[in-house]
């Protein structure tokens, strides 16, 4: 599966922290592409009542388009989804979410659940929501925008839920571990009940241009998830060696044109370097037009390798 596919993965039943063994018959994997298009369309889907005409936007978001997108046979309920829409994230709403929350439907009890990827908060209000016995959750965001959100929305469901310990913090999952260690060491032999990662980008970060993760609007060449990280885009793509710019194409962003993109990287430097998301753009399309193919499709995996390599 290539890079610019998004990953949902979803651990149920009794977890210790040995770690994900990926051949676990406990982990549920499944793929998604383009997820900011995906919210996008889903984001039409879930509130037309009826199907406009002469709309490419809505004739491109259709059902059974998503579930091609999607790779998914849930049908797609509309309640569910404007029922958990994030009205500070602009209506983002997760774009499986019907799927996650039929992964962890009951009879399977969530005494325990761990919400890797916490973004706006979807995932975990629905899940906190459907699985009443739950005692402790913990959401992990290293985005502190979409924390900052999220965290409104999980306190706001304090009252439904009064035996309920939620702890939510700013940090990478992969230090989960460390984090689940501060809230109760036992946890780590004891293991939880559940935890979902969703892995990728969000249209919530892909819209905002000035995070620098567009690939059709103009921004500063950002791509940090954590904005107080010190290392941008722009650090490494003016001041790295051509080889550590290929390794980072070829192995994160699986870009077949990888040491000839590199190159024309490097050589941008004697016209003064690539400092914004258009320069990066033009530079791709060049690029792309020598070689034949696609450079939307090039951007995409681009954007996607410098994401996967500072996240």
């Amino acid at each position: 599966m290539r890079a610019s596919s998004s990953r949902l993965l979803v651990l149920r039943q009794n977890l210790s922290f040995s770690f994900f063994d990926p051949f676990s018959p406990l982990l549920l994997l499944i793929p998604r592409r383009r997820d900011a298009a995906l919210h996008s369309q889903l984001r039409v889907l879930a509130t037309q009542q009826t199907k406009p005409k002469g709309s490419k936007r809505v004739a491109a978001a259709s059902v059974e388009h998503l579930k091609k997108r999607t790779r998914s046979g849930i049908e797609l309920d509309r309640d569910l989804y404007n029922r958990y829409a994030s009205p500070a994230a602009g209506g983002h709403v997760p774009v499986m979410l019907g799927e996650v929350l039929d992964a962890f439907r009951p009879p399977h009890l969530l005494r325990s659940f761990v919400d890797c990827t916490l973004g706006a908060g979807g995932h975990s209000a629905a899940i906190i929501e459907a699985h009443n016995e739950m005692q402790l959750y913990l959401g992990l965001d290293i985005d502190p925008m979409a924390h900052a959100m999220a965290r409104h929305r999980i306190e706001a469901l304090f009252d439904g839920a009064p035996g309920l310990k939620a702890y939510t913090h700013v940090r990478n999952f992969k230090y989960i571990k460390s984090v689940l260690t501060d809230v109760d060491e036992n946890l780590l032999s004891n293991g939880v009940d559940g935890i979902l990662l969703d892995l990728g980008m969000s249209s919530m970060q892909v819209n905002n241009s000035e995070r620098g993760f567009s690939v059709l609007a103009d921004g500063p060449l950002d791509m940090r998830m954590d904005p107080q990280a010190s290392l941008k885009a722009e650090d490494i793509l003016n001041s790295w060696p051509q080889v550590d710019i290929g390794r980072i194409l070829r192995d994160y962003g699986e870009e077949s044109n990888w040491n000839y993109l590199s190159k024309m990287i490097v050589d941008a430097r004697a016209k003064g370097g690539l400092h914004s998301t258009s320069e990066l753009v033009d530079l791709v399309r060049k690029t792309s037009a020598r070689s034949g193919v696609q450079g939307g499709k090039v951007g995409s995996r681009l954007r996607h390798g410098f994401f996967r390599h500072l996240e």
